[in-house]
Parts: structure tokens; sequence; C-alpha cells
């Protein structure tokens, strides 16, 4: 096992690849045992993964179009297949089958496009390996093609006339079955010539049970003397006399393929449409084949073939091709409507198989399909009284084909995908009446005119964030241009948050982040962290939960934490040998989940919302809250909200079986990075630099904004982040959205708004002035509530410039006000609320955990959350942030 790497490096297709790059290949290895006897894939299915044998060994057959196999190669340990499936989609070229019981390394074409999506440079050295190999493998085959065409027209010359006869017909079987050719030449010589033929010990011909088969070569240059003799009526006549035949034995296979070397087309779709159950039972990737040999347009003109050709797609275990199929007839249709119906109801299409729900599709573009043909032939008999547009349109007719029953489900699905749309126009205008209605009509409510229309510029924004009217960064732009263009605010203020501190300590945290991500350095501790712990499943629990939270420190952007620990997780669990998704492996992701989003508050950098968060403070607050004395502050509701939630996981994950203990994975892929690269010492040289810095602002009194930026410079110009990595790894978006957010505070200040938004809250909380568990409890379940609405990054800045001023009335400091609304806007009751939930769910192609086994645990972080809260109540007060 420990040679793998050095088995990957010697396989053509990855040779010259790195040693990180090697090790993240291995990373996506899949372990699977192999029965003797066993068919690991066959010829014509869809190529969905690349194997290397372990132990054991593998025979590769090659199967002629009537379904004969011939083993053309036998593979053992260290010896690989199937690798052109990670390079193209064409099915299979043969079928593989263990010989002996097998183990085999896997690397799916899933995880494969992740590792492309990640690293495309590969793509350039993968394309030259290809080229060559082709070019080889052409020189190859030419080679070998002219030397046998020399032995067969050696042989054939010495023949008499009445055998070169037989053999130029014989050429027109793929297995000559002496009874079947002698009935077809009317002659009783065929034995006799075919044993000539063998015994020349030429490789012309082998003989099995049934019969003979000709080599394919010498079959290719016969039938080119039938043609050149005989001439092509003669073929064609022939292939109708064996399609004749064959169908009296009731060999189906063979009467097709006769059909289709005779070019009968309608013989052929007769013969496949009227014996499809059969066909399709017993010889579905012939089937396949079949009907890709027949002319797509002769195809699109049958609506019989077309149903076949999905069906057997479908029969092959690939519904998401049989789709494809169906969209593609209904774009060509003449005329052209197929593109009407399908048009109108594309949204439904796209929807069902966003859902995987690929029978109601199937279903219901099979349904659209019928309509589409319905409509062509009666255009064609000129029928005037159909309306192609009350048909296309037709909806009902189409559910009620499709969904046998269930039309309740797709309309309660329909409206769920309309909604996106149909919301946003809704908040749209919601926004602009509600701007427009504070703008113009001038309504009491206590605020001066300036005022007033600052608070309807505020609203529309909200609005427009609410309801994702358009991005946020770019709402948060016209709400910067609305303030400058109608004088509301000098540029320098309502832009002023580019030029803070804040923004730049974000600059340089996320520039840390992206170059801890992209040279390994977090992949390699990720590694090392699980392989301390021992590989039980309560000990990964909190390994998993520990590590969370250190690298919550390291990277601020939950979607760079998320996707490289989600992949990370799968593996673990298949380390441990736990199904995926299971119970266990969604605990795995519950406890890994504390760090990549539910603990952010605990450091300043933990999260982009903390930074935002820490910008909206006032300066003096700002000043005492460095990085460390943030931690210290923050850590007793944090290691309360860790103990409820890692025990409540190991109580409510059990796994449903004994993990099976290796950490062979994880060690090898730990030997093969090897030590730290160059890139990876700087990065960790910067790292420890700018966490002293952070943690001793007390003594050289340089703010942490600028020792981030002084990391960047070094990483920049140390040429560990490039410019390619900076625009790619660093969240730009964010970046434009905080720097217009953070100039809020001051903007409301000048115009008094936050004086009034107190007013609104002071009535709920200060009457618990002198008990502020209670006052606390309450800024809680009100953060819950604007959760359920808001992103959390608008939940924390609309809440604590609206609570912040209640500080000195509750009697604590400003950084409590906002530290309850950070720790409370991390709460989810539904998936929508967590995207980087959903990250990580598309990041493992939802292996990695189930949504309704990961909504198990929410209410308890709901819990724990205001647990949290209270427990942290004598802490606070020891350290002066209450009086």
């Amino acid at each position: 096992m420990a040679d793998l790497s050095d088995i990957i490096r010697n396989i053509p297709l990855f040779s010259g690849l790195s040693r990180e790059d090697v090790a993240k290949v291995m990373g996506n290895l899949e372990e699977e045992a192999v029965d003797a006897g066993r068919t690991i894939f066959s010829q014509g299915d869809k190529g969905d993964a690349f194997y290397i044998v372990q132990t054991g060994a593998v025979s590769i057959v090659l199967e002629s179009g009537d379904g004969k196999g011939e083993t053309i190669a036998v593979l053992g340990p260290q010896e690989c297949f199937g690798e052109m499936a990670l390079l193209s989609a064409k099915p299979r070229s043969a079928t593989v089958v263990a010989i002996r019981d097998t183990t085999l390394w896997k690397l799916s074409r899933e995880a494969w496009d992740t590792l492309i999506a990640k690293h495309p440079s590969w793509l350039l050295h993968f394309c030259a390996i290809l080229s060559q190999r082709l070019s080889r493998m052409e020189r190859q085959y030419s080679q070998s093609r002219d030397a046998f065409n020399s032995l067969a027209e050696e042989f054939y010359a010495t023949r008499p006339d009445d055998e070169q006869r037989f053999l130029r017909r014989a050429s027109l079987l793929t297995t000559i079955d002496p009874k079947i050719i002698d009935f077809l030449l009317k002659t009783e010589k065929a034995e006799t010539f075919l044993s000539s033929l063998k015994s020349s010990q030429l490789p012309l011909i082998r003989s099995f049970d049934r019969g003979y088969a000709l080599h394919a070569f010498f079959r290719d240059f016969l039938t080119k003397k039938l043609l050149a003799i005989d001439g092509k009526e003669t073929k064609q006549r022939l292939h109708a006399q064996l399609t004749t035949l064959y169908e009296a034995l009731n060999d189906w296979v063979q009467a097709v393929y006769q059909c289709l070397e005779g070019r009968d087309w309608a013989g052929a779709s007769r013969i496949l449409i009227a014996r499809k159950e059969e066909l399709l039972r017993s010889s579905a990737v012939f089937v396949k084949g079949a009907i890709e040999k027949i002319p797509p347009d002769y195809v699109l003109s049958d609506i019989g073939l077309i149903h076949l050709q999905a069906d057997t797609l479908i029969q092959l275990g690939d519904p998401a091709a049989a789709i494809r199929i169906y969209v593609e007839v209904l774009a060509q249709k003449e005329p052209p409507a197929g593109a009407k119906v399908f048009s109108r109801n594309r949204k439904t299409v796209d929807l069902l198989i966003q859902k995987k729900n690929y029978t109601e599709a199937l279903g219901f573009l099979r349904n659209a399909v019928n309509v589409v043909e319905q409509q062509t032939n009666a255009l064609s008999n000129d029928e005037p009284d159909i309306n192609i547009d009350r048909i296309g349109s037709s909806r009902e007719l189409l559910l009620t084909n499709s969904v046998s029953g269930q039309a309740h489900g797709l309309f309660s699905s329909l409206s769920g995908f309309y909604g996106k749309s149909f919301f946003r126009w809704i908040g749209g205008i919601l926004g602009l009446i509600v701007w427009g209605y504070l703008w113009f009509a001038n309504p009491d409510l206590g605020l001066e005119p300036p005022a007033r229309k600052q608070l309807g510029l505020l609203c529309l924004t909200l609005i427009y964030w609410v309801f994702w009217v358009f991005p946020e960064y770019g709402v948060a732009l016209l709400f910067a241009l609305g303030f400058i263009l109608t004088g509301l605010a000098k540029p320098e203020v309502v832009l002023g948050g580019f030029a803070s501190t804040t923004w730049f300590m974000t600059l340089g945290v996320l520039g840390l982040g992206a170059a801890i991500t992209s040279t390994g350095l977090f992949y390699r501790f990720s590694l090392q962290l699980v392989r301390t712990f021992p590989l039980k499943y309560n000990w990964q629990i909190i390994a998993l939960g520990f590590m969370g939270i250190v690298v919550m420190a390291l990277i601020p952007q939950q979607s760079a934490r998320t996707a490289i620990i989600s992949q990370m997780l799968t593996n673990l669990s298949e380390s441990l040998g736990y199904k995926n998704p299971s119970k266990a492996s969604t605990g795995l992701f519950v406890a890994s989940f504390l760090g990549l989003g539910q603990l952010g508050f605990l450091f300043l950098t933990g999260s982009t919302t903390s930074l935002i968060a820490w910008g909206l403070l006032p300066a003096e607050v700002r000043s005492h809250f460095t990085w460390g004395y943030w931690f210290l502050a923050a850590l007793p509701p944090t290691l309360v909200v860790t103990a409820v939630i890692l025990a409540v996981t190991m109580y409510l994950y059990e796994p449903e079986s004994q993990p099976q203990v290796s950490y062979k994975m994880v060690t090898m892929q730990l030997d093969i990075l090897g030590p730290l690269s160059k890139d990876e010492w700087i990065t960790l040289a910067v790292l420890c630099f700018t966490v002293v810095g952070w943690l001793t602002v007390g003594y050289h009194g340089i703010d942490g904004a600028w020792i981030s930026l002084v990391s960047l410079c070094v990483l920049i110009n140390s040429g560990v982040l490039g410019w390619g990595r900076i625009k790619k790894s660093i969240d730009w978006e964010m970046l434009l959205y905080m720097g217009v957010t953070l100039s809020i505070p001051t903007l409301l200040t000048q115009a008094k708004i936050d004086h009034w938004l107190v007013g609104i809250f002071s009535p709920v909380i200060l009457p618990f002035t002198y008990s502020p568990a209670i006052a606390f409890v309450i800024i809680a379940l009100i953060t819950y509530a604007v959760k359920l609405v808001f992103t959390s990054f608008l939940t924390v800045v609309t809440l604590a410039i609206a609570l912040l001023p209640l500080a000195a009335d509750l009697h604590v400091n400003p950084w409590i006000i906002t530290m309850i609304v950070l720790i409370a806007s991390e709460v989810w009751f539904f998936s929508f609320q967590v995207d980087w939930h959903t990250l990580a769910y598309s990041t493992t192609d939802g292996k990695g955990f189930s949504y309704r086994l990961m909504s198990r645990v929410s209410p308890f972080y709901a819990l724990a959350y205001i647990l949290a809260l209270i427990v942290a109540i004598p802490y606070w007060r020891y350290l002066g942030l209450m009086y």
C-alpha cells in the first residue's frame, strides 16, 4: 500500500504531477472489493471511473456486434484501466471482469471533475499525454493492419473460386454456423472450407462451441472483396436473406445486426421496437449501439425509436442521458412546436432535474414528445382545427399524463421554483413603494425631512437585500450612489468604509486565508489533526470540533473552509467504514460545522461577519478589542456551545455500525506530501508573524489592520500569492459590500436615525435593564426572528446598528450587544438559512450528510446559544464589560 503513490506516478496519465497533486488524487481514491466472476463494467456503459488493481486480476473482454466476447488482456496488481472515462464522456470500449477476488482503487468521474475544477492547469498536461497516446496507437494500428492484410491476401489468392465465394459471403456473419451458411449459400462445403481455414495456422479464424468467427480484420478484407467482385446489390440482398433467416430463428440481435449492415433502417427499427422488452432485458448495450448506428434524422422521425433510445439509457442506469435525448428531440422537431412546448415548461423540467426526480422529469418529457408528435401529424394531414399555441401551452395535459396522480406535489414544486423570480419582482416593487412613500409623502415619523429621505434609501436597500433583487454588493453600491447623487451625504463619508482599518484588516486576513488554502498548508494540517486522534467515532467528533475551531482563526471565509473540509470528511467517513450519507457521516459534518460557521464569533477573524461587526463598533471600543482580547472575551460562551453540541452530536448521531479503523489513506496522503514546500514555509512564517503581531498590539501599538496588510505584502512579493490567486481566492464581492455598509452607522448617527431606531426596540428591552439574562435572551430571540428573513451579514448589520445605542442604558459594553447578535445570528432552522451547508452538500454530491438528519441538531443550537449567553454574564462582569 505504501507504494500507491509510485504506482500513480508511473501511470502515464498522472506522470509529471507534483507530490501534492498526487496526494490530492490519492485523497479521492476509494477502495472497492470485487468478487471473482463479477463484471466491473460492461462495454457500452457510461464511463464513470478509473481503476487501479491493488490485488487480484481482471480480464479485458472485447464484445463483437452479436454480443460475443474475446479476452484481449489480463491485468494484475499495479496495473490500471478505464482512464479514458476521466477524459471523455465516451462509453466503455470493453467489458472488464474480475477473474479472481480483486481489490481496486477507484477514482470516480465526479471526484475527477472536482479536482480539475480546482486545478485547471492539469488539463494541459493530460491533453499532451492523450495526444501522444493516440498518435502511438494510430501508428501501431496502421502497422498491424497492413501486416494482417498481407497475410489475408496471400491466403485468399491460393483458394479455389468456390471457396473464395464462400469466404466473401461468410464475411457478413459475426458468428458462422456451418448449417446456417450452407442453407444460405445452398452448399454443403461450409465445414470443409472452415476447417481448411483453421488448419492454415494463420490468425484469421477462431472456433468455439457454437461455430466459428472470422478475425475482424479478415472480415473487413473479405467485405471489400465482396463489394468489388459481387457488387453492392448482392451484399444488400444477402443481408436481407440473413435478416429473414435470423427472424425465423428468433435471433433478434443477429436480425437487427443484418438490417444495420444492409442499411435497412426501417427493418432494424421494426425489429427493435417490436422486440423491445426481450432486447432490453438481454442485450441493452447492443440496443444502444444499434440505435446510434441509425442516422439521427431517421431516429428523429420515428417516435418509437426515440422512446426506445431513452428506455435503453434508463435500463443502463443513465436517466440523465435519457433526459438529454428528449430535450434534443424537442429542440429539433419541425415545425418548431417542440421548442414551444419545451420552452413553456423548461422551468418545470429543470426543477425536477435539480431535485434528481428523474422519473417525473422523464414522464413529463415523454408526454411532451407525444404531444409534439400529435401536432406534427395533424399539421401534415392538413387539419386546420389544431391550435398549436393552445396545445403547446396545455400544462394540464402534460402534467396529467406524466405524473400519474402526483400533480399536487409537482404544482408545489413549481410554485417553489417560480417563487425566486416572482419574489424578486415583488421585492423590487415593494422597495420602490416604501422608498417613494418616505421620500415624497412626508409621513410624520418624528424625523427631519433629510433623515426621512435617508431612511427611505435605507429601507429600499434592506428590502432589495432581503428579496435578493440584485446581488448584495450591487445593492450596496446603489445605496452609496443614492446618498452621493442626491446630496444627502458627502462621498468621503459614504465611501469611508473603503479607507477604514476594518476594510484593510479584512483584505489582509482574506489574503492570508487564500495563501493557507492554496499552498496546501491547510490540507496538510487537517490530515495531520485527523491522524493525531484515535480513529474512533467519539474521538473523531472531538477532533473535528477542535480542528474547525482552530482553522476558523486562520481562514475567515466560510466557503473556503467548507470546500476543503467537506471532501476530507467524506474520505474520513469512508475510512471509518460508514455509509455515505448516514447518521455517522452526518455526525462528522455536524461536529466540523462548529468551526466552519457555528462558532464564527470566537475570533475576530473567525468570519467576515465578525469583521463587519467589529467595524460597526465605536472607534474607542474597537481599539480595545484586539484579536487576543476578543478571543478571551468570547471564550466562555464558545466553550458552552462546543460542549453542548459535541455531546448532543454523540447522542443524536450514534453510528449504525462499528467503525473499521484504518489510517492507511490519511497516512499515505501525508507521506506523499513529504516535507513542507517553500511556499508552505513562507505561509507558515507569515501566519505566525500575524498571530503574534495581533496578540502583542498592546506592546508595539501597531493596529492589527496594518499587521495583516504587511503579511499580505510579504505573500505577494514572495510569489506565494500571484495575481491569479488573488483574483480567484479573495472575496471581492464581500469587500465591496463591506466598504459601503461600514459607513451606515455614521450616516444614521448624523441623521439621528439611530435614536429613532432605539425608540422602536427600547420598550421591549429596557424594562429588563437590571435583569441582563432576560435582556440578553430577548435580543437573541429578536435575532432568531430576523435571521428567518435576513442573511447573517444583514442580520448583524441591521441589529448592531439598531441596538448598539442601547448599550449605555443596559450598562454593558457595546461589544456585548454585538456579540449577542453575532452568536444568535449563527442559528438556523431551515437549510436555506445557511448557504455553506448547501456548499458542503454540493461539494460531496450529497454523499456527506443528510439534510433530514442534520436538522435534528438545529434546536439544540438555539438552546445552546441562549445558555451560553447566560453563563457568560459573570465572566463578562469580571472583565469589566458589564457595570
